[in-house]
């Protein structure tokens, strides 16, 4: 049987009740494992009655050389599964890669269909979203950052991107210049999810006071 990789999408909150069965069958069907983070992957495996199993870590510290050796296994495997930390992998996630390697070498790769924090927050937002542009992640350079923040608010589409939550503050400061509405959705499918919505002068003191945790950001697009 040739070998087999499921990229399999995590709830979006730290509730691991909600890890589907088909799922955990496939986890604990599973030759080799790949997470992003340790702590869920203990989490997940405990889950799904694997606590104890060995698995490997993939995210962004991992180097090149690492990735390959995992895709050695994966490859010489039958059944595999990678999960991110949170929502589905690969999407301005590491592992990207490592998915293209894993084709490369002959492995069948199949999703498990998981949330999404991009398509979630659009739907929350009540903004146009019949076409949207993802941003990712913006750069951390300055010059860079600069002219990331520029495209974006010269466009015409409604735009979702992601940043870290120590970084708010800056990217209120960022985001003044922005005329038309902002959504910022803090703690996706959490018991504490908020959705804060308006211009950004009318929004940044509240979104400056905010504690620190991950949120998803959407610039409203002209119609």
């Amino acid at each position: 049987m040739s070998p087999r990789l499921c990229v399999a999408g995590m709830p979006l909150s730290v509730g691991f009740d909600r890890i589907d069965k088909e799922l955990q069958s496939i986890i604990q069907n599973s030759e080799i494992i790949i997470a992003e983070e340790k702590k869920t992957a203990h989490r997940v495996l405990a889950r799904s009655g694997c606590r104890g199993r060995d698995f490997f870590l993939l995210n962004e510290h991992t180097d090149l050389k690492s990735k390959l050796s995992i895709v050695d296994k994966v490859s010489s495997a039958g059944l595999s599964c990678f999960f991110s930390d949170q929502g589905t992998p690969c999407v301005a996630d590491p592992g990207y890669d490592f998915v293209d390697m894993c084709y490369d070498r002959g492995v069948d790769v199949f999703s498990f269909p998981g949330p999404s924090s991009i398509t979630t927050a659009l739907s929350l937002s009540g903004f146009y979203a019949e076409k949207f542009y993802f941003a990712g992640f913006p750069p951390r350079e300055k010059s860079s950052r600069k002219k990331f923040f520029d495209k974006l608010f010269s466009a015409e589409d409604t735009i979702v991107l992601f940043e870290r939550p120590y970084v708010m503050k800056k990217l209120v400061d960022e985001l003044v210049v922005f005329k038309r509405r902002i959504a910022v959705v803090y703690n996706l499918g959490m018991k504490d999810e908020k959705v804060i919505r308006g211009r950004s002068k009318e929004i940044a003191n509240e979104l400056k006071n905010m504690p620190k945790a991950p949120f998803v950001v959407i610039l409203e697009g002209a119609k």
